[in-house]
């Protein structure tokens, strides 16, 4: 997921970033991996309705049915690649990899696992659940954006991001598709925000687990500027690739990634590689004092991959 602030570029055209939303000219799907926006293109052939209206917020007030929540969350892509939904059992492959590179630590030491850009947590959860099996284990799953937020005014509801950016204005079912009409309108009924309802992000399931076992959690953090916990995994998935950022912010990011995992600890970075198997184009590598050699790759390894085998996390 995308971390706020980022300046992010388009070959086509000079954009201006204002905390989320493009200022200019739009793509098609805003080449964002943490930004909420609605896709403004339709395939041909559906409704003017359907071209006019998205899917409203509000049921997220309550307790939405799995298939209202995922169309809500469908409704806010973060970019080509990425989603706010997850699809169980993804990382399968991968999770298998990461615990036989698990085996290598200390027997007698509790892991501790980073998932980060984690999404709704779904895929964090199972490889907690899977990981639990084999040793003792303390997991956090972590997105930039975790929550929402909502504020009432009047019968209208007026939805915002961690950043109070605009999201959305619902009344009721209905919620209108452009964002820039959804700025207006919030413009126009000014809510107070001293008073804001917060409403997770994460998977139902996640949050469940959270509530009943001290060793998950599921919280927010950036991938630019992380908690400086250090962890004995650090996972990255779908986030850290050239598609979603410029190189230089990547390599920012990874720096920075890399000082939050132990010696002897390990660090894994992809993507998937074919979402209908699930199977992970990615890297496990290892931390050696101040260097990282590759452990294990899957299907042609992390796009970055001599990047961080070059990088020295206490430099």
């Amino acid at each position: 997921m995308r971390q706020v602030g980022e300046p992010l570029f388009s070959s086509h055209h000079t954009l201006r970033w204002t905390a989320q939303f493009w200022v200019g000219p739009a793509p098609t799907r805003l080449n964002s991996p943490a930004g909420f926006a609605f896709n403004d293109s339709l395939p041909h052939g559906k409704g003017l309705l359907m071209q006019i209206l998205a899917p409203s917020f509000v049921r997220l007030l309550s307790t939405p049915t799995a298939k209202e929540r995922k169309r809500i969350l469908a409704s806010m892509p973060g970019g080509p690649f990425t989603s706010k939904t997850t699809r169980p059992n993804r990382f399968l492959d991968l999770d298998t990899a990461i615990i036989s590179a698990t085996r290598w630590l200390p027997i007698d030491k509790e892991v501790t696992v980073h998932d980060m850009a984690a999404s709704d947590g779904i895929t964090s959860l199972e490889l907690f659940n899977r990981l639990s099996h084999e040793r003792p284990v303390r997991l956090t799953a972590s997105d930039y954006y975790d929550e929402i937020c909502a504020a009432r005014k009047g019968i209208f509801w007026v939805f915002f991001d961690k950043d109070q950016v605009v999201l959305q204005v619902a009344l009721g079912a209905i919620a209108l598709r452009s964002q820039r009409a959804n700025e207006f309108l919030a413009r126009l009924l000014s809510p107070s925000v001293t008073k804001l309802t917060s409403v997770s992000l994460f998977h139902p399931d996640v949050m469940a687990r959270t509530k009943i076992d001290n060793c998950f959690v599921a919280t927010r953090d950036n991938f630019f500027s992380p908690s400086p916990t250090q962890y004995d995994v650090v996972r990255v998935m779908n986030a850290l690739g050239e598609r979603n950022f410029p190189r230089v912010q990547i390599e920012r990011a990874l720096r920075a990634v890399a000082k939050t995992v132990v010696d002897g600890g390990l660090l894994v970075l992809g993507r998937s590689a074919d979402e209908l198997d699930g199977g992970a184009q990615a890297t496990i590598f290892q931390r050696r004092e101040n260097m990282f050699g590759a452990v294990s790759d899957m299907r042609g390894g992390y796009e970055l991959r001599d990047f961080v085998l070059e990088l020295q996390p206490d430099a």
